[in-house]
């Protein structure tokens, strides 16, 4: 295959990102909960990393780098998705870089630039999905669940990102609203599409090549990255701790509930407090481990159809 590690690299910091900005998006609006800690990270953060990840787009371009202006034919290309994707990720690291300024100086942005800033983040996940899915060349890519899986995965690692800088940009003890929840939701709902995903594949409803690839990923030379980083350090592992952990938090709340039935609208406003313990950042890191662990078996277990194995 032509793409390799820049191009994997490119996937994941595009999905990092992305998941980034949509974290803190989710903890301004109030989902996240009243006190959530994660309302000015991922701001900060999103629009550099898909900035970088967009830099190594353009080295693996080649071209792009000894002869730039040959980049212009492409933003002309309206029906290439690769064009799409241009305009997407200058848009999105432009309105990224607003957003995180109006948050750095505790200026209020307009609301369109945040909402701008939000469909463009979910855009940019999308579509680092959907460029391998309309690659009919390669079977294993060929599928819509394949973008649906890769934005679950970018909302899992920027949650997960944030939550790990939040006490250091913040400067102040990290308190733990819903982003529990939050962590289970996303690791089950990534559980299901990566069922779904290797069940299509398994199937023979995208061809034998297909077969041939997700075969070298659950049982061939990258069932270790497979089950190892991937399903049990990434996906397995956090969602252990992360119930853990709710279901921890949930005992002195019911208590103190309990002692003082008027406190109930105190813990409205203080929802789930708790320190960021070594398990969780532990936990954490093992999800951004499983989300590159999850671009990388995406491509380098792709076959194309014209490599020998089967033509179509």
């Amino acid at each position: 295959m032509h793409w390799h590690w820049m191009i994997i690299i490119y996937l994941f910091l595009g999905g990092l990102g992305a998941g980034a900005y949509l974290t803190s998006f989710a903890a301004e609006k109030g989902w996240l909960g009243r006190n959530s800690s994660l309302r000015r990270t991922g701001y900060f953060i999103a629009a550099p990393i898909v900035a970088i990840g967009t830099v190594l787009l353009v080295f693996d371009l080649g071209q792009g780098l000894t002869k730039p202006w040959l980049l212009i034919g492409l933003l002309a290309n309206l029906s290439s998705v690769m064009t799409w994707g241009v305009y997407i990720l200058a848009a999105f690291i432009i309105v990224g870089l607003l957003k995180g300024y109006f948050t750095l100086t505790n200026k209020s942005a307009p609301n369109i630039l945040t909402l701008s800033g939000a469909v463009l983040a979910l855009a940019t996940g999308t579509y680092t999905g959907l460029l391998l899915a309309v690659i009919k060349a390669v079977p294993f890519w060929a599928t819509w669940i394949m973008p649906v899986l890769f934005v679950a995965s970018a909302l899992s690692t920027g949650l997960s990102l944030t939550a790990l800088l939040a006490p250091l940009v913040e400067k102040k003890s990290f308190c733990e609203g819903r982003e529990g929840r939050a962590h289970i939701l996303l690791i089950v709902v990534e559980l299901i599409i990566v069922a779904a995903f290797v069940g299509i594949m398994i199937s023979g409803v995208n061809g034998p090549v297909a077969k041939e690839s997700v075969a070298l990923v659950i049982s061939g030379v990258y069932a270790l990255v497979f089950w190892g980083y991937f399903i049990g350090l990434g996906l397995l592992f956090p969602l252990v701790v992360y119930i853990y952990r709710y279901q921890r938090s949930k005992v002195p709340v019911i208590q103190y509930v309990s002692e003082s039935p008027s406190a109930t609208s105190d813990l409205a406003a203080n929802e789930q407090k708790g320190h960021h313990s070594y398990l969780t950042i532990v936990s954490d890191i093992s999800v951004i481990i499983g989300g590159f662990a999850l671009r990388a078996l995406v491509i380098l277990a792709a076959i194309p159809v014209w490599d020998g194995i089967t033509i179509l």
